[in-house]
């Protein structure tokens, strides 16, 4: 059932009218960011997942800074059905620099906006710390932001919203968020963190049946489970170079840090993969097992 408690009763009936109609598609906008606690008293007992979205003044976590940051904490039983949230909090940073015109027209953010704000780390850092897993859209680029910033961090488990739900087999055209948002009929203000953040949160309790009729859960129930799910990295040591163009085809990224190419697996389907391999005339391929805590970095 979706939630139009904000929204004109009137607009509404002229959404339903044309939602009638095949030649139509309504996207109904996300509510304001709002509360929802057990009574509106303590944080609950449950597990606790934090969403973060950064804005950075460029692509690389080594030598770009964030300039906006922004945590939202939800709470979930141990069936993962949301039992309370509160945020998101975001702040701004001033890089101290002058700011790639680029990196303005996809913010929004300015020199004007920048000067002289800082993120608040004691706050920031402790809504992190008391989360038990981190939720990004794109956690492998946002892991290594907040890491540099918040080093005693390294090693929280990670999930991301992106990479870790099989958007495709539910149905959903692309993987940005905006577009899996469209396609479960919302839209949202985009590219500013607090709204990115409580974007997702709504996206991830849409709920929808798996596939091949398996039960009705939340998206968020799909990332929490895929997280907790340990996966197997096969790695192709030593792999000719004239082999390169079957990989890439087959899914293997490279690993500079190896050097050698690697794809993740579930363990079932490791010794298939190694069978392949050996097939098409590759050395023998190594594994390692990771977890969430390794997984996105």
């Amino acid at each position: 059932m979706i939630n139009t408690d904000h929204l004109s009763p009137d607009a509404e009936a002229l959404a339903a009218e044309l939602q009638r109609s095949d030649d139509y598609r309504v996207l109904r906008r996300v509510p304001k960011p709002y509360p929802s606690m057990p009574h509106m008293g303590p944080v609950p007992d449950g597990r606790c997942v934090a969403i973060v979205d950064t804005e950075t003044s460029g692509l690389s976590a080594e030598h770009d800074v964030i300039i906006e940051l922004a945590i939202m904490l939800c709470f979930v039983d141990d069936g993962s059905e949301l039992i309370g949230h509160f945020g998101p909090f975001s702040w701004l940073q001033d890089p101290g620099r002058e700011l790639d015109p680029r990196i303005s027209l996809i913010t929004g953010l300015g020199a004007q906006h920048l000067k002289g704000q800082k993120i608040n780390d004691t706050f920031a850092r402790g809504l992190l710390d008391r989360a038990d897993l981190i939720v990004a859209h794109n956690s492998r680029f946002d892991s290594k932001f907040i890491e540099r910033r918040y080093p005693d961090l390294a090693g929280k488990a990670w999930a991301c919203s992106c990479s870790e739900i099989d958007w495709l087999k539910l149905g959903f055209d692309g993987r940005s968020q905006s577009a899996l948002l469209a396609h479960a009929g919302w839209f949202s203000d985009a590219h500013r963190a607090a709204s990115d953040v409580w974007a997702l949160h709504w996206l991830l309790q849409h709920r929808q049946r798996d596939p091949g009729g398996g039960p009705i859960r939340t998206h968020l129930a799909r990332l929490i489970e895929a997280a907790d799910t340990p996966s197997v990295i096969v790695q192709a040591e030593r792999a000719p170079f004239s082999k390169k163009e079957l990989l890439k085809a087959r899914g293997y990224r490279w690993n500079p840090e190896g050097p050698f190419w690697q794809i993740e697996l579930p363990p079932e389907k490791v010794e298939r993969e190694q069978a392949w391999g050996y097939r098409n005339g590759l050395p023998a391929m190594t594994t390692r097992t990771v977890t969430a805590h390794e997984r996105h970095r």
